[in-house]
């Protein structure tokens, strides 16, 4: 079985790495200042303790919490919940139970839908019954895309290591596939691969598919004609 997770993610994820390693740097460096900055009052506290002109701090003392006591600490969770509210079904994975069968061979079914704060995935599973090696993303991305009944579209985000989504005979695609952008606000969607190409023909290598996507409710619709 050819498995979709196998190639690189369809989300854009670079700089992921190089992001979180800088922050974990800048604090590595801030560490080490509170270390060097504590060593120094230490050293001015036996001072003035020697000279008798200070007070020192009781034992045990617990040292004051900055980040709790700092007024932007209090509106991060409220603004984390907003974010969520603002996601279809608030971000959750909603399996699906959508099949959808080509005249050419080729079966696609939906397992899940989920909104992300900056992508769609759709759960896939494409089974390739033909004889030939079919392709659900041959011309371009602009090919590929769910639509909402406002109009509103969102294109496909294909995998690098397989830009065209080939499936060869005899094999089985599973994964997901990445639209950017969440889901657009509506009552209903459709998904499109291979648009203006035959959803009839038998004998086509690059098959059209059209899937309801009831965004109201879940369930296994029949495909849009």
């Amino acid at each position: 079985m050819l498995n979709l997770k196998a190639f690189p993610e369809f989300s854009s994820q670079r700089g992921a790495c190089d992001g979180r390693c800088a922050l974990e740097n800048q604090g590595g460096k801030r560490m080490t200042s509170i270390r060097i900055l504590g060593a120094a009052l230490a050293g001015s506290a036996l001072v003035l303790s020697a000279c008798g002109g200070g007070d020192e701090a009781a034992p045990g003392e617990p040292a004051t919490d900055v980040a709790a006591s700092t007024p932007g600490g209090q509106g991060e969770q409220p603004v984390a919940a907003a974010s969520q509210t603002s996601l279809w079904r608030g971000g959750e994975v909603v399996p699906l139970d959508i099949q959808v069968a080509h005249p050419n061979g080729v079966v696609l079914q939906l397992t899940s839908l989920q909104s992300r704060e900056t992508e769609t995935a759709v759960g896939v599973r494409i089974l390739n019954g033909a004889e030939r090696e079919i392709q659900l993303n041959r011309v371009n991305n602009r090919h590929g895309y769910i639509v909402v009944d406002t109009g509103e579209r969102i294109y496909i985000s294909p995998p690098a290591g397989n830009t065209t989504l080939a499936v060869q005979p005899g094999q089985t695609l599973e994964g997901e596939l990445v639209f950017l952008g969440r889901l657009p606000r509506g009552q209903s969607a459709v998904l499109v691969l291979n648009e203006n190409n035959p959803t009839d023909n038998r004998y086509s290598r690059t098959p059209g598919f059209r899937i309801d996507l009831p965004l109201a409710t879940t369930g296994a619709p029949e495909a849009a004609s």
